[in-house]
């Protein structure tokens, strides 16, 4: 989440959501039909700036057709304005979207159009020195989704969909979510 919470911009997120679920590394590849997959950690933002609980797991798994080549690892967060929105990735839903990204090594450019999530183009170096966001929180359907390219070489002009499955941290359980 420190990745995450070095982006300026993405500061009104974490002071105003209702929580998160982070996956800080996914793997992808891809020639014509792709895959990525990767475990993350859900959290619940309570009251006060330092106030964060860790309530489950979940795991990531993407497919992907189009033109696409290549590999890459990267950094994704999707916050969930209310409770409600939190309830929904933790229950069955299904969204596609289409991507276009080109990533070599640490530097990467990227434009994603999406029915879930929102995510400005983007243009960096690395990690540190890219801008993710708004100036003001924007979500879509309730959910917000940025991701940072931790390197690789992978060119793609794809249309994906991303599956999450959920566990509670209190052993109830899991809830399969689809979604992206």
């Amino acid at each position: 989440m420190d990745l995450f919470k070095k982006q300026q911009k993405l500061k009104p997120y974490f002071e105003t959501a209702y929580g998160c679920a982070v996956f800080e590394q996914v793997a992808k590849a891809g020639f014509g039909i792709g895959g990525a997959g990767g475990n993350g950690e859900v959290y619940v933002f309570g009251k006060g700036k330092d106030n964060v609980k860790k309530v489950g797991g979940s795991t990531l798994l993407q497919v992907s057709f189009g033109f696409q080549f290549g590999g890459q690892v990267f950094s994704e967060i999707i916050f969930f304005a209310s409770q409600k929105d939190f309830e929904n990735f933790t229950q069955e839903n299904f969204e596609f979207s289409a991507d276009a990204n080109v990533v070599a090594l640490n530097a990467s450019a990227s434009a994603k159009v999406s029915t879930m999530g929102n995510q400005s183009i983007t243009v960096g170096m690395s990690p540190d020195k890219m801008e993710l966001g708004y100036d003001s929180c924007q979500y879509t359907n309730g959910m917000a989704v940025f991701t940072v390219a931790l390197g690789g070489l992978m060119y793609e002009a794809t249309v994906s969909g991303q599956k999450f499955t959920y566990k509670p941290t209190d052993g109830t359980p899991a809830v399969e979510t689809v979604t992206e």
